[in-house]
């Protein structure tokens, strides 16, 4: 799941909204209960400690205590309720009599003063009571409505949060992602044929992050591997070439096509050689140079995506190799190298020719191979101080008649050819030059070990291999 879709974290429970209380035909049954109590009591005290009379003559009447309370308390049913069991209790079976001076409407008036008092007053009070309830009721709902939308607010504000993280996650993964892309693509990019190699196995590890994987390069008519990574020697059982009668060179490096084991045709080819196998091919010339085969991906790591980016990286190591190697077959036909030594080839060639001509002439030609060792622990900057401070010590330690040469491993194999100098002589410059690389090199790299060998060449034979290579 995409951590843009990552769930937000729980949200509260959102606050009870409180229950309207249960009604009996339209009456609280508290309040029934506190009526009864009330009545119960009163008449009871008026039976046992009073006149009988249910208070008559008492102002103000004891039963305007239920009326008023239960108006006040409950609203208007009660209320009413209150006056009707007041009324009631105070004239069922008490109707007194009329006075001598009433006439008939006074002494009605005198029977039904506290009742009618107490209905008015119910209706009153109880609508009094009825109308704040109304309201109170009102301010709940609209509470709980602002709750249910302040709950939504704050839900939308935390899922709102979550995308926020995510995405400042996703950024910063990207981030480290293209700086690690950056740097593995700068690995390839030289124009050592060495180096370009060592920098591919970084650059399959970033962009693709197999767990096995391979690298062939085309030798005439044969796919060789020349690396691989991740490779059990004990179980594992992959090919280590391919000629040109396999399906699978014909596929990669004659139709040069991609391979990938989601195909079926393409899995028939692989023949479990691998999930993933392309072509490297210059997108300069054209040339197919090898191939990157990967034995082994993660399940979720097979995407279309992953087979596209597989494509292009294909694409990018066989245009770096073949940058490569065009730049290694001119650096072959230089004279000079870029520390103003001669080149391995031309000093090849020129030391052939002085050791044939040193035969014919009866003098000794003789090479001083000085070779650093540990080169790999450095930097670029500090291997091109070493190859520039063995360069000037070279050219200033010559005679007229010698040749300092790059022995051709870019910086790695420096050499001087001397002409007509024995081998006891060339011991003898071996120690003056090699006093003057010491004094060359730069403060950190005073300690890096140097190798120096003297030999004698050899005038080559009909079909020996040249000097150059002789020395390297």
């Amino acid at each position: 799941m995409s951590t843009l879709e990552s769930s937000p974290a729980p949200a509260p429970a959102p606050a009870p909204v409180p229950a309207s209380p249960r009604r009996w035909f339209g009456l609280r049954p508290v309040a029934l209960l506190e009526l009864m109590l009330f009545f119960g009591v009163a008449l009871g005290l008026d039976a046992w400690i009073g006149s009988g009379l249910r208070f008559e003559g008492v102002q103000p009447h004891p039963f305007w205590i239920p009326v008023l309370l239960l108006a006040i308390q409950y609203g208007t049913n009660e209320g009413v309720l209150a006056a009707l069991v007041a009324s009631a209790a105070l004239r069922l079976g008490n109707m007194p009599d009329a006075g001598i001076d009433q006439d008939l409407y006074d002494h009605l008036f005198t029977l039904t003063r506290e009742p009618i008092l107490w209905l008015v007053a119910a209706v009153l009070f109880g609508e009094l009571r009825m109308r704040q309830l109304r309201e109170r009721e009102e301010l709940r709902a609209g509470l709980a409505t602002a709750r249910q939308e302040a709950e939504a607010i704050a839900r939308s504000y935390r899922a709102l949060k979550s995308v926020k993280e995510s995405l400042e996650t996703r950024v910063a993964g990207q981030l480290r992602t293209v700086f690690t892309l950056y740097q593995a693509a700068k690995s390839i990019d030289h124009l050592d044929e060495g180096e370009v190699m060592l920098g591919i196995a970084d650059l399959v590890r970033t962009v693709m992050k197999p767990e096995k994987f391979s690298l062939f390069l085309l030798n005439n008519d044969v796919l060789e591997s020349v690396t691989n990574e991740g490779w059990d020697d004990e179980n594992d059982s992959y090919a280590r070439w391919f000629d040109s009668g396999t399906p699978l060179f014909q596929t990669v490096i004659a139709r040069q096509r991609q391979l990938c084991v989601n195909r079926a045709d393409d899995e028939r080819i692989l023949a479990g050689e691998g999930v993933l196998a392309g072509p490297l091919i210059s997108s300069d010339t054209g040339e197919v140079v090898g191939m990157v085969k990967i034995e082994s991906l993660g399940f979720t790591d097979l995407s279309v995506n992953t087979v596209e980016n597989f494509r292009i990286l294909c694409e990018w190591i066989g245009t770096a190799l073949a940058k490569a190697r065009q730049y290694r077959t001119a650096n072959e036909q230089r004279v000079f190298t870029d520390e103003a030594l001669y080149s391995s080839s031309y000093i090849g060639r020129q030391a052939e020719f002085l050791a044939l001509l040193g035969r014919r002439m009866g003098f000794e030609t003789t090479a001083i191979t000085i070779r650093p060792t540990g080169l790999s622990r450095l930097s670029v900057a500090q291997r091109a101080d070493l190859a520039a401070a063995i360069g000037e010590a070279v050219r200033g330690s010559l005679r007229d008649t010698d040749l300092a040469c790059d022995f051709g491993h870019q910086g790695t194999s420096f050499g001087v050819v001397l002409a007509g100098t024995p081998l006891e002589g060339a011991k003898q410059v071996e120690a003056k030059l090699e006093r003057a690389v010491r004094e060359a090199l730069p403060a950190g790299l005073s300690n890096i070990p140097i190798g120096f060998v003297t030999r004698r060449i050899d005038p080559p034979e009909s079909a020996a291999p040249s000097a150059g290579e002789g020395m390297a």
